[in-house]
């Protein structure tokens, strides 16, 4: 009898996939009427910022921060241009917070409070802190789409937030868009950020954190292009009782202004130009750019000092410079003839003195030979000696010019005493 031939079968352990490995689906809508719904029960910004602590531990903030911020900023999910979202299945489903910066009164104090909800929200999850500030970045590209009153909150909490250090200056960039500039919404916007930000901290702060985030120098790009006039800029802050904004534009200007000068000194110094044609190229840059006669000298002594291999030998050192010094005073003269402008000079080769170590032990001589040379006077050197010098190396520097200047006061009593008689 034949026996029957039992079908090979196929036999293994099923394979399962771990909780962690499998793909969470995502559900925006459902995480923000969690949120919504929890916001919704908090009476004040207390119960909210317990909530907001609470919740993290069971809601997904890490993978829907966008929409939290959405939420706790506008009052709902933002589509594209600054609309909330509404729930289209459930017309009557919660689809806004009535606890958010929008819904918020537009008082210093209140948004203060509420930026001390994002604080601590941020201190709690801290890996929200990058989200927040993109989120952000993203509402101020809707401006257009918000209400005057909801603009105007958006500003004050914004000028908060960079004041308590949660956001950087740098976010203000997005109010450059043209779309924004054109209508004014970016100029009275960041207007009331400033305002915000110094109900907190002075004007020199403000300037201190725009330059910082290199927002400095575009200012007058929040200007519509018919207005973008230093004369508008500066009728405008000023009016707004923020004179610190328009003397940082004004210091950020000469700063680019002197850098222009700068560059076409060295092009001069480096092809050989005569002093004639040096002096003549300063006073059309001069005027150009608004200068005054103390920052060209100023500028002309960096350049001519750069443009020299000094030699390490101090007894050689010494003669290269005077030689050097020698040769550019009627340049260095051309500039000086204001006591304002020699007192610049002289701090300034103090300081090159200071930072040029070499220099040091011939800082007395250098400036007898402007005193000859009628690059300095006596009133400048008395001047720097009493207190117009810099900090750097002063003992130093005051002990070595302490002859010339004992020399100068007895040269001026025997003067006076030679009228009397």
């Amino acid at each position: 009898m034949s026996q029957k031939v039992q079908k090979p079968t196929l036999t293994g352990q099923r394979l399962r996939t771990r909780k962690r490995d499998e793909k969470e689906k995502y559900e925006p809508l459902v995480f923000r009427d969690a949120i919504i719904a929890g916001v919704n029960d908090c009476t004040d910004l207390d119960s909210l910022a317990k909530f907001l602590d609470t919740s993290g531990n069971s809601l997904n903030y890490r993978r829907y921060a966008e929409v939290l911020f959405d939420i706790l900023f506008a009052g709902g999910m933002l589509a594209p241009g600054g609309s909330i979202i509404s729930d289209a299945a459930d017309p009557e489903k919660p689809f806004k917070a009535t606890l958010c910066v929008f819904q918020t009164e537009a008082d210093t104090a209140r948004m203060r409070e509420f930026g001390q909800v994002f604080d601590l929200l941020l201190r709690r999850y801290k890996y929200l802190q990058v989200p927040f500030a993109e989120d952000l970045e993203k509402i101020l590209k809707f401006l257009k789409g918000f209400s005057e009153e909801e603009r105007r909150r958006l500003a004050m909490i914004t000028g908060l937030l960079i004041g308590m250090g949660l956001v950087q200056s740098s976010s203000l960039n997005n109010l450059l868009g043209e779309h924004l500039v054109k209508e004014g919404l970016s100029l009275q916007f960041i207007t009331d950020v400033f305002l915000a930000y110094v109900t907190m901290k002075d004007v020199s702060s403000l300037t201190s954190n725009l330059r910082k985030g290199g927002f400095s120098g575009k200012l007058l790009e929040v200007l519509p292009s018919t207005r973008r006039t230093q004369e508008h800029f500066e009728a405008h802050f000023q009016g707004a009782g923020l004179g610190g904004i328009v003397d940082m534009y004004r210091n950020h200007q000469a700063a680019g202004n002197k850098k222009i000068v700068e560059t076409r000194l060295i092009e001069l110094v480096s092809t050989d130009a005569d002093v004639a044609e040096i002096k003549d190229v300063c006073v059309e840059l001069q005027k150009k750019h608004d200068l005054q006669d103390n920052d060209i000298l100023v500028l002309i002594w960096k350049v001519l000092m750069s443009s020299v291999e000094w030699s390490k030998k101090e007894d050689i050192l010494a003669d290269q410079a005077l030689k050097h010094i020698k040769k550019n005073s009627t340049l260095l003269a051309s500039f000086s003839s204001h006591p304002r402008a020699q007192l610049s000079l002289m701090v300034k080769i103090q300081e090159y003195c200071y930072e040029h170590v070499n220099f040091m032990k011939i800082f007395n001589r250098m400036v007898m030979l402007l005193y000859k040379s009628d690059v300095i006077g006596e009133f400048a050197i008395l001047q720097w000696h009493k207190s117009g010098h810099s900090s750097k190396g002063k003992s130093v520097f005051l002990d070595q010019l302490k002859p010339m200047v004992e020399w100068l006061e007895n040269a001026e009593e025997e003067s006076s005493e030679e009228e009397d008689d």
